[in-house]
């Protein structure tokens, strides 16, 4: 791992600690060091000469600036999501999936995973057809393209015979904290029991967690009403369930005319 590499890592885990309500961490002198260390590497990168120790003594360096880091950006937080490398799905991966659409969204909308049968090679998120079915939800709610904000709980494509396991999803679920914190939506919309049982950290189907809001808190952001719900592929698959989902979506049309 590069220096730049470790350094994007581990101020991913930091944000994702932040989300999770961490505001500080217990001062040792481990910890101290860590932090001397890492400001040097920054700095100047580690020392990769053959022969030369991988790491300085740590007394060598001043202290640590006291006070926090600076917010990272949305932009720059996809860049570290297209070149992420943290867990084996990159190994497979043929495009990422950091999301698409407005930076301050009223909706954002989140998705399981596309699959490498349904990735288009054109910038789909869903898939062709899925990207389409979700476009004309969206047109029918009266919604702004520039107001909605979609992404996917895993952030690489995966093979079709791929399904991403728990501490794959943890990974990825970082990374989409740290996306709604930075969005603050007014409302959220998971389309898929992925997604959905991810972000509720529930293990109920999805038949059991739709047709009703739930609450999600993030990054200190307050309570942001979530309605979990069909994905499109399952709708491509089951036309029947069209109508339940268009329920679930006018149902946040409501909850978005009421917000304020």
């Amino acid at each position: 791992m590069t220096a730049a590499e470790l350094l994007k890592s581990i101020r991913s885990l930091v944000a994702y600690h932040k989300s999770c309500g961490v505001a500080h961490y217990r001062h040792s002198e481990s910890l101290e060091s860590g932090l001397r260390l890492l400001e040097t590497i920054g700095a100047e990168g580690l020392n990769e000469e053959e022969g030369a120790p991988p790491y300085p003594a740590a007394e060598k360096f001043p202290a640590a600036p006291k006070g926090g880091t600076d917010t990272i950006s949305l932009t720059e937080l996809t860049e570290e999501i297209r070149g992420c490398r943290l867990c084996g799905l990159h190994q497979t991966r043929k495009i990422s999936t950091p999301g698409h659409g407005g930076d301050h969204p009223d909706l954002l909308v989140i998705g399981d995973w596309l699959t490498h049968t349904t990735n288009d090679g054109d910038g789909a998120l869903f898939g062709e057809q899925q990207d389409l079915m979700l476009s004309r939800m969206i047109g029918a709610m009266q919604i702004q393209p520039s107001a909605v904000y979609v992404t996917n709980l895993i952030k690489c494509s995966v093979p079709d015979s791929t399904r991403p396991d728990a501490d794959q999803i943890a990974t990825c679920l970082g990374y989409l904290k740290q996306q709604i914190s930075l969005l603050s939506p007014r409302v959220i919309v998971t389309m898929g029991s992925g997604a959905s049982q991810a972000l509720l950290d529930s293990s109920k189907p999805l038949i059991a967690l739709r047709g009703r809001f739930h609450s999600v808190t993030v990054g200190g952001r307050g309570q942001i009403p979530l309605m979990a719900t069909f994905h499109p592929s399952y709708l491509l698959k089951n036309p029947e369930m069209k109508q339940p989902t268009w329920n679930d979506l006018q149902a946040v049309k409501k909850k978005l005319s009421e917000s304020p």
